[in-house]
């Protein structure tokens, strides 16, 4: 095994599915480091397992009776369980691959690659890292971005919240690109009052220009239309 993965390590199969429990076996056993130490059918079995036999990688299916394996790893994770879960399934979608890794599993490959991928999954996640089938990269780094933009959504509208609601008013205009003047006739104030309130508002949001304002407004998701 490549790496510095431990000279040897313990496996626990779980899948519902013996027929694939017998390929993963065959796949593990061209590795000599790697000793299969028992096997489950589902995610109650698998809990049971790990307390028992206390293996250093889980290989954990994600569609299975009693107990799913999402549910299977929530539980693993939340218990301090030492072991380290690899998601092995035939449900490669966005959703699957992303409740996996939140539940705390380490490594995600599907089914179909398993022979390609699963000794360097198993490798990396013993040596305390992870991995990520790359066919299956595509989903994590979609929710990761994501989550990016959700942050930055969320950073925005948190400096607009500083603004009063007429200077949120006059922010989202200044977004649309409305000129002072046009500020003013559109909210019925004079035009001192709206420079007044701009610059009240450059001084909350921490900004020096109307662009600045404009992109706040854009990034928390209250533009306004002509």
């Amino acid at each position: 095994m490549t790496g510095s993965a431990p000279d040897s390590l313990t496996v626990l199969l779980v899948d519902d599915d013996p027929l694939v429990r017998q390929q993963v076996r065959f796949v593990l056993a061209s590795e000599p480091t790697i000793t299969v130490v028992g096997e489950a059918a589902d995610g109650e079995a698998a809990l049971d397992g790990v307390a028992r036999l206390d293996p250093d990688v889980t290989l954990m299916d994600v569609s299975m009776p009693r107990m799913t394996g999402v549910e299977a790893t929530t539980a693993l994770t939340a218990r301090g369980s030492r072991t380290r879960v690899i998601a092995l399934t035939a449900m490669d979608s966005d959703a699957v691959v992303i409740a996996m890794l939140e539940a705390g599993a380490q490594g995600f490959v599907p089914k179909e690659y398993a022979g390609e991928d699963l000794l360097a999954a198993v490798a990396s996640v013993a040596r305390g890292g992870g991995y990520v089938s790359p066919f299956s990269q595509p989903a994590l780094f979609r929710h990761l971005a994501g989550q990016r933009g959700n942050t930055v959504r969320d950073d925005a509208a948190r400096r607009l919240d500083a603004l009063s609601e007429r200077e949120r008013a006059v922010a989202r205009l200044v977004a649309t690109g409305a000129k002072t003047a046009d500020i003013a006739g559109t909210l019925y104030v004079s035009e001192s009052t709206v420079k007044s309130q701009l610059e009240s508002i450059r001084a909350k949001l921490d900004v020096s220009s109307r662009e600045e304002i404009a992109v706040l407004v854009e990034r928390a998701g209250e533009t306004l239309t002509h």
